[in-house]
């Protein structure tokens, strides 16, 4: 079988990883927030992000999420892979969360394991997915060298930590705030990991500056309550847009009723709170800087800040959330510091989260040769270090045009203020970023099968569907049938098909809908040779429309057909299926208190790791619902 077959490649890489092991290889430091915007600003608001990151690496603003939902694009991101092949598409049942990874045996061939094969220490801290939780910590996450993660349903209350430790008992960390803690704890790995010699790979992923339980407010540290004072999320172009531009919308969009006071007053604090929770972020680069400073291997480390997808606030009318195909939810931010990455620039080189393990492969110093064949996506190393290269115009190999981004199941409305259309279930969608040099576009396919088309230069907060109605101009009527073929072939890709989806799309009769392995022989390399008038009959008759049968809440191969190829493999040859999962529950647990009052005071700012654990207690069996 091929997926276990697969499994035998790691021995591969740590063969290639000891004759690298006297070399000074660099380390790598993955900062990873949930939901942070780029498009509403709030990096502007982190000081310490903008002298000790941006102004000493490279901003890349073309940097793309392949799922607007957490869990999603964390596996993605872990696997390399786009979300239709890891099939984890949501955060619960039946999409997926972290259970669904492990049934799925993902969890046994992603990045940490293809890391300590190639001789890295691999280490992750703060939230992993949903679904780790009190009744799935001891199945921790394989192939780490450490662990230390949030335990749901504690992973979204900032005054309740609850963390298991390489799937022990979970501990919790009673008067502090998950800020401090996850900081005290990072800190502490990166002073073991440096003792140890090897050459590390870190995350650490607080969940900031996600809302907490159901639809409250993130709380900042004491010592940043009201660094936001005064603020307000901007109202600039799509921002509570007028009836005529919702009416273009798809599916439940266009029913969204304009934002009373009551609504936009909740965006404004909502957007105040964002900004002061993020300053305990500020405070953990600034830190880790600093540690890394002190320990003699700044030079050597790449800091890379990220987050899992973006976030809307008002924007389209809608006043809290993520999970649609724009630019606020989609597009987030990516900044590189680290060895030969050129300070204080800003790039618009285009890139996806599955684009990740092959560059921390390449920084690993894996042989591109051995690289797992399971990726969809490509490095990103030669791009950092060359990050004001222009984007390629025609490539003729691996193209960086096109970025896929796709969406199954509902959206969620962060707002208890807010009027919801009844049918926000109609949620499930495909679609393709063009990020060219000079032409862009948004291209989506809904679940309703109504389509979407902007020109994303004309046009950047994405309001005019120029697929809307029956008077399109030539040149759109052309574009509409070449991003068709296009979604057709990304929404089904697999590695080379991902990153060249024309290796599916060539004109001659021979070779259609078959995959050109030799890149160099391609009639049609990208979008603009395609929209050559010569071509027309063969984009207008020889590719189905994408569609869906129905709206879904998770990925099923027939609702999505017709597919190119026609028998797609949909990641199937690496995991196992996961038709009958469940995830498991826990039932008649005692309370776990958080704390009495909010932490994160002044005095707070520099404790030890020994001060944190004075204060640690493990959670009792009757807490875990073991109780009996």
């Amino acid at each position: 079988m091929g997926f276990l077959k697969y499994l035998l490649l790691p021995l591969a890489i740590a063969a290639h990883g000891l004759a690298q092991a006297n070399e000074k290889r660099p380390n790598i430091i993955f900062i990873f927030t949930d939901d942070q915007d780029l498009h509403l600003g709030s990096m502007d608001h982190m000081p310490i992000l903008q002298k000790e990151l941006m102004a000493k690496g490279t901003e890349f603003t073309n940097h793309y999420a392949t799922v607007a939902l957490c869990c999603p694009s964390r596996a993605s991101l872990l696997r390399g892979q786009a979300a239709h092949n890891t099939n984890i598409t949501d955060v619960t049942s039946p999409g997926g969360n972290y259970q669904k990874f492990v049934v799925a045996k993902e969890n046994e061939d992603y990045l940490p394991h293809w890391l300590v094969g190639a001789g890295y220490n691999a280490e992750y801290i703060g939230k992993f997915m949903n679904g780790y939780t009190r009744a799935t910590y001891t199945n921790a996450p394989k192939g780490w060298t450490h662990t230390d993660l949030l335990v749901d349903p504690f992973t979204y209350q900032y005054n309740n930590v609850v963390m298991s430790e390489n799937g022990q008992t979970p501990v919790h960390y009673t008067g502090f705030h998950q800020l401090d803690v996850i900081r005290v704890k990072a800190l502490d790995r990166i002073d073991k990991l440096v003792d140890d010699g090897k050459p590390f790979y870190l995350t650490i992923a607080p969940s900031t500056p996600h809302i907490e339980d159901g639809h409250k407010l993130p709380t900042p540290q004491t010592r940043h309550k009201g660094a936001a004072e005064g603020l307000q999320v901007s109202r600039d172009g799509n921002w509570n847009p007028s009836d005529d531009d919702t009416a273009v919308k798809p599916s439940w969009l266009k029913e969204m009723a304009s934002m009373n006071s009551s609504v936009i007053d909740r965006a404004d604090a909502h957007y105040r709170a964002r900004i002061a929770v993020l300053q305990g972020v500020d405070e953990i680069i600034e830190d880790v800087v600093d540690k890394l400073d002190k320990k003699g291997i700044l030079d050597n480390t790449y800091i890379i800040y990220s987050s899992d997808n973006g976030y809307h606030l008002g924007n389209h009318r809608v006043a809290a959330g993520k999970s649609l195909p724009y630019r606020e939810d989609t597009n987030m931010p990516l900044v590189v510091r680290g060895p030969n990455v050129t300070a204080g620039v800003k790039s618009k080189i285009p890139s996806a989260h599955l684009d990740f393990p092959p560059t921390f492969l390449e920084i690993a110093g894996v042989d591109p040769a051995k690289f797992p064949p399971i990726l969809d996506g490509r490095s990103l190393l030669s791009k950092w270090h060359n990050p004001e290269s222009k984007i390629e115009t025609c490539p003729l190999e691996d193209t960086h045009e096109i970025i896929n981004v796709e969406f199954w199941g509902g959206a969620g409305i962060e707002s208890p203020l807010q009027d919801k259309p009844y049918n926000m279930g109609n949620n499930s969608y495909k679609t393709l970023r063009i990020v060219g040099q000079e032409h862009s576009y948004l291209y989506s396919k809904w679940c309703t099968n109504e389509t979407e088309l902007y020109d994303t230069v004309a046009d950047p907060y994405e309001l005019n569907n120029v697929a809307k109605g029956n008077n399109q101009e030539d040149h759109t009527k052309r574009l509409l049938t070449r991003l068709n073929a296009l979604l057709l072939a990304t929404k089904s890709c697999a590695d080379q098909t991902c990153r060249n989806p024309w290796k599916l799309l060539q004109p001659e009769e021979e070779r259609r809908g078959q995959i050109v392995d030799d890149a160099a022989s391609l009639t049609i390399t990208c979008l603009d040779q395609a929209m050559d008038s010569k071509y027309d009959t063969f984009f207008n008759t020889s590719f189905p429309d994408v569609a869906f049968q129905e709206c879904r809440e998770l990925q099923d191969i027939d609702n999505e057909r017709p597919y190119l190829p026609e028998n797609p493999g949909l990641g199937m040859k690496y995991r196992e299926p996961t038709d009958n999962y469940h995830t498991p529950n826990v039932k008649n647990t005692d309370a776990v208190d958080g704390n009495q009052e909010d932490a994160g005071g002044a005095d707070q700012r520099n404790i030890t790791l020994a001060t944190l654990m004075s204060k640690a207690v493990k959670l009792t069996p009757g807490q875990l619902g073991q109780a009996g």
